[in-house]
């Protein structure tokens, strides 16, 4: 699609940093994790119902809105107005701003776009062109921004967020207060930046990424969208023997049964599953939910790979492997003594992995609340992260969980090595339970559910 690009400019907080905040140091949660950047798309239903007679001046005001509620949530997220210094890991909070392009996509309606959305659909809405593997650009921006109108009136607004500076949940939170100011509200969450203080920084973890590297599979890849209605889920729940099943749970070990088989038709005898988990609820007490920065545990199981894997089996390690991060851990990885916890931890993770071991990550976004960035417009009609940058990656044979719009589906963004994907996807079961690459308008409404 060609685009007209309307604005293109460093948007900055509406008021100055103060002198004690302008150097904010990555927390050693932070440090570990990889430097590569997350896409958001948020696709949104026309701003009002008059819009398309008066496009021009309704996209006018628009813009103004979002620039204006932009700067002046920056004085709360001030961080993404800074620049990242990768030789110490930190950012320089300097107000420098955050980038923000207004582009028309003229003869385009998002309600065709999204009846059959085009794998490519996402890249093309994103700030910048970028791959899994895509680090933090040269002028080390730690978010861009960018706002794409189209002739129905329509209206998606996509992000790249810097992983080493923020997890989905706190990038969720800015999407949301962001939203919030742009409703005019003065309320909204401010983010809450303890965990410098609970895991500080670390000079030994200087150019160290200590856990992501233990997970990467690189190769040719392919993706495809699987959604989990509320009908399928509840099946799913049924079958994995688990005391009040979550869906998560249900739908992880359903996908991890999957790729048990497509593993083995790859020759692999055993699969492992890594899983992302968020800290904020799992500490004793609970952590804020709006802590800002990176609150992520992996948590691994493995199992031998058989043909018609127990679903019931499979449920059980990913509810025992979760319960692995509980506020003991937690405890044993924050203040000054933290980085041996977290050692301790890592030289344990893959102790019971068996060598060769086929590995799967699974990441949940699911209750974050992506459907809740409300700009006033109403809430998103749909909400992906996933990208087609490139052919080869070294992320791969990963899956992230999203929910769906009403909050009782899951969306799984499924990444395989290209050689498991035609296996996983030839699974009978798989279709009878998901529908595969549906339009997001099909479920809007809540049809599917």
């Amino acid at each position: 699609m060609e685009c007209k690009v309307i604005l293109s400019e460093f948007i900055k907080p509406s008021s100055p940093t103060p002198a004690h905040l302008r150097t904010y140091k990555l927390s050693m949660l932070d440090q570990i994790m990889e430097p590569f950047l997350i896409p958001i798309v948020l696709y949104f239903p026309p701003c009002s119902d008059t819009i398309v007679n008066h496009l021009d001046d309704a996209f006018s005001h628009v813009t103004q809105q979002l620039k204006l509620s932009l700067s002046s949530i920056l004085t709360r997220f001030y961080p993404f107005a800074g620049r990242a210094n990768q030789s110490n890991q930190s950012i320089d909070c300097n107000d420098a701003g955050v980038h923000f392009t207004v582009v028309r996509y003229s003869g385009h309606r998002l309600s065709d776009l999204l009846q059959n959305p085009d794998k490519d659909l996402p890249d093309q809405l994103l700030p910048a062109k970028v791959a899994w593997h895509s680090e933090i650009d040269s002028k080390c921006l730690t978010l861009q921004i960018k706002v794409s109108y189209f002739d129905c009136g329509s209206i998606a607004i996509s992000a790249l967020f810097w992983h080493k500076l923020v997890d989905a949940q706190a990038m969720v939170n800015f999407l949301k207060a962001w939203g919030t100011a742009n409703r005019g509200s003065r309320g909204g969450a401010c983010p809450n930046y303890i965990s410098q203080f609970l895991f500080p920084h670390k000079e030994e973890l200087l150019d160290k990424n200590r856990v992501s590297q233990r997970i990467l599979n690189e190769g040719k890849w392919e993706t495809k969208r699987y959604v989990f209605d509320s009908i399928a889920i509840s099946s799913l729940k049924d079958k994995s023997g688990l005391k009040n099943p979550t869906r998560v749970e249900a739908v992880s070990a359903f996908l991890w049964k999957c790729f048990m088989a497509a593993s083995l038709k790859n020759g692999k005898s055993a699969s492992a599953l890594a899983i992302a988990t968020n800290l904020r609820g799992r500490a004793q007490p609970p952590f804020p939910s709006d802590c800002f920065g990176n609150f992520i545990s992996i948590e691994t199981e493995s199992s031998m790979n058989r043909p018609t894997g127990e679903h019931t089996d499979l449920a059980r390690k990913f509810r025992d492997a979760i319960r692995k991060c509980n506020g003991d851990y937690i405890t044993r990885i924050q203040g000054d003594g933290g980085l041996r916890g977290l050692d301790a931890k890592m030289q344990s993770l893959f102790a019971e992995v068996p060598n060769g071991a086929d590995l799967l990550t699974i990441s949940s976004w699911c209750r974050f609340g992506g459907y809740e960035a409300d700009f006033g417009w109403g809430k998103p009609l749909w909400m992906t992260t996933y990208f087609h940058g490139s052919r080869t990656s070294k992320y791969i044979n990963i899956i992230g969980l999203m929910d769906t719009r009403n909050g009782q589906g899951i969306e799984a963004l499924v990444t395989l090595g290209e050689t498991y994907m035609p296996f996983f996807d030839a699974i009978e079961e798989l279709h009878e339970l998901a529908c595969v690459e549906p339009s997001p308008l099909d479920y809007v409404h809540d049809n599917m559910e």
